[in-house]
């Protein structure tokens, strides 16, 4: 294969972010294991680790490989953004969680924009035909509402009100 084009490009930049998305999400399980939204975390963190191994297929299919500069780079990136003050010092704080949602939720609109973007390209590439890219599409935006159900609790719990000294809030 000659020089990337933009489809290439496209995907790869897609791969690393699915690459970041997968291991935040995962994170985002372990430390909410405990929590009301463990069960629809882990379900969720199977969901988008199923949806990178889905864009890899489609990679594959169009005889797609190396590129891993930029996977690497965005892991390195994930790692380093647990590195930024969340309130503690050391450790998992509530605005951790509330961040790493958002970061999720940003994630997941990007790769439902992915799939948009590969049903469009599909009659140009036959390769492509065997993927049901709006359904994709469909299964990102499930993952949104879950999500959005996950932030609304993060949140509530970040930013619940300081009791004062009378016990008032």
């Amino acid at each position: 294969m000659g020089p990337p084009g933009y489809l290439e490009i496209y995907l790869d930049d897609h791969r690393a972010g699915a690459a970041g998305g997968s291991r935040r999400a995962r994170r985002l399980y372990r430390n909410n294991a405990d929590g009301p939204w463990a069960g629809e975390l882990e379900e969720l963190s199977r969901r988008i680790d199923r949806d990178k191994h889905t864009l890899k297929e489609v990679r594959e299919a169009l005889g797609m490989d190396g590129g891993m500069l930029k996977t690497v780079s965005a892991v390195a990136a994930e790692r380093i953004a647990r590195l930024k003050f969340n309130g503690h010092l050391l450790g998992y704080s509530p605005l951790s969680r509330v961040l790493e949602v958002e970061s999720l939720m940003a994630g997941v609109l990007a790769k439902r924009r992915l799939w948009a973007a590969l049903h469009v390209a599909r009659p140009s590439y036959r390769e492509l035909e065997r993927f049901d890219f709006e359904g994709l599409g469909t299964e990102a935006e499930s993952q949104l509402e879950v999500l959005a159900r996950v932030h609304g609790w993060a949140a509530g719990l970040a930013f619940e009100a300081e009791p004062q000294a009378d016990g008032s809030r």
